[in-house]
């Protein structure tokens, strides 16, 4: 019984997003493999996890509940929250099928999405090949900016590309660093660390000793979605964010706002990573990423002292300053690290191609790098596009017509995939007595929450990084992921 007029409201919304998301599941997953039909596998697939996540909160948090309470967090707001989650997915998923349709989009719009799909999945394929993530489906649609959208019940990422792509291909070069973040997300989510802190929406726990700063761990996703983007896409990926950075004003240089690297010093991250590719990559490569990233380096500090940056920042939560010279060698120690851990095959991947690789002529660096993506965007166009689709009378999703050759996705409608989420909720389920600490684990479901919408939760993330050591090697307590 609902114990509050709140409370019963939010059951029959949650009860008809499931039936919304179930029916559009049911109408579009029809047809041949295509991108509708991957989107409405997709639908159906979260109508069925979104069920279970809400009958898994009224039946242990409800009147007759076994779980263990927590008066901070009521079933409300749980409710409510894993709603949003809903929402929002929907939302997205949406926006994927309605921009491809001829009634609601124009043709550089569709043909755009095409390239971008495909840009997409190549860049996921040096994970991929090296094993740090399984095969996934990427799909992108528009929106005011570049953004991710990870879904934990289906192998689906879905990327938000910037509208003006379709007048200028360079946006699209934001796809590389977006598609890092999801390699990031799923080789460091934790499901049982700083859950309280993580559904407040407040800064993890202080990490352990370390030799880093707190405001530059505090980057590091970025940082590795940087350093990932650099070694898909060489130095046009660079370019572009120099480009994205102009668009800024001088002030914005120095703010740090807790998430980002510093403006002035973010583009070092990608030209750090141009020269470990130079060094440890395709021979052939060497010489014009090597002279790319020197380019790059005294543009950069050209437009440093062009906009008169300051010579110092202060990070939040700091009083104090710091030098941006001080800065700048920490976060090159930090990105050196990174490049020698789990990322260390993928640098010195000799079979991947970077969607560009630059000039030994410092003037041509820009025009041919920009020039080597546009004719690897050409390359792509008749690369068939892997899809989801459903075995076992529509009980299992499966990503089929991948390129590189691994282990593939066996995921059960509704599930997760990860043995530690899906029998925690299955005993919740059936009535078991669970912790705090279990229950919030199955809430938070892992990485289904990133960047805006959402219930405002950021996934914990493990806090030694044990991710800066090689693959495949992984803590023991670590969950297995899809």
């Amino acid at each position: 019984m609902p114990t509050s007029l709140s409370l019963e409201h939010s059951e029959d919304r949650a009860n008809a997003l499931v039936q919304l998301t179930a029916e559009l599941g049911q109408r579009n997953a029809g047809g041949g493999m295509t991108r509708r039909r991957s989107t409405g596998i997709a639908l159906r697939c979260l109508a069925a996890f979104a069920r279970k996540q809400f009958e898994f909160l009224r039946a242990g948090l409800g009147a007759d509940g076994a779980f263990e309470a927590d008066v901070r967090f009521p079933l409300e707001f749980l409710i409510e929250a894993t709603a949003r989650q809903v929402s929002f997915d929907i939302d997205v998923l949406l926006r994927t099928l309605s921009h491809r349709e001829a009634a609601a989009s124009i043709q550089p719009m569709r043909a755009t999405l095409d390239l971008a799909d495909r840009l997409a999945t190549n860049a996921i394929l040096p994970a991929v090949r090296h094993g740090l993530v399984a095969p996934t489906v990427m799909m992108t649609y528009f929106q005011k900016s570049p953004t991710i959208r990870l879904m934990p019940y289906v192998p689906l990422a879905v990327i938000g590309i910037d509208f003006s792509a379709i007048g200028d291909a360079t946006r699209l070069l934001a796809i590389a660093h977006e598609t890092g973040h999801h390699v990031y997300r799923q080789i460091t989510v934790n499901y049982t660390a700083h859950l309280d802190a993580q559904i407040e929406a407040m800064a993890a726990a202080a990490p352990e000793t370390s030799r880093w700063p707190l405001w530059l761990l505090a980057w590091e996703e970025e940082i590795f979605a940087d350093i990932y983007a650099a070694l898909v896409a060489g130095p046009a990926a660079a370019l572009g964010l120099h480009q994205v950075i102009l668009t800024g004003t001088r002030t914005a240089l120095t703010v740090d706002d807790g998430d980002h690297p510093l403006d002035a010093l973010r583009p070092y991250i990608m030209h750090s990573t141009l020269r470990a590719m130079a060094a440890q990559g395709a021979a052939a490569h060497q010489p014009s990423l090597l002279a790319a990233a020197d380019t790059l380096d005294a543009l950069w500090q050209e437009q440093l002292v062009a906009r008169g940056a300051p010579g110092e920042f202060t990070p939040v939560g700091m009083e104090e300053p710091v030098s941006l010279a001080d800065a700048q060698e920490l976060l090159q120690g930090l990105v050196e690290e990174m490049l020698g851990g789990a990322l260390a095959p993928l640098v010195a991947d000799a079979q991947h191609k970077p969607w560009s690789t630059g000039a030994t002529d410092p003037a041509a660096t820009a025009q041919q790098s920009f020039e080597q993506f546009v004719e690897f965007c050409a390359l792509l166009a008749d690369e068939p596009l892997p899809e989801l689709a459903l075995r076992s009378a529509g009980a299992v999703v499966v990503v089929t017509r991948f390129a590189v050759s691994r282990e593939n996705v066996q995921l059960a409608v509704g599930e997760t995939g990860d043995a530690y989420l899906d029998e925690l909720r299955d005993a919740g389920l059936g009535g078991a007595t669970l912790t705090a600490i279990e229950w919030k684990s199955v809430f938070l479901a892992g990485d289904w929450t990133t960047q805006e919408g959402g219930s405002g939760i950021k996934p914990p993330v493990f806090r030694p990084m044990w991710w800066l050591s090689p693959m495949p090697t992984a803590p023991a307590s670590r969950p297995l992921r899809r």
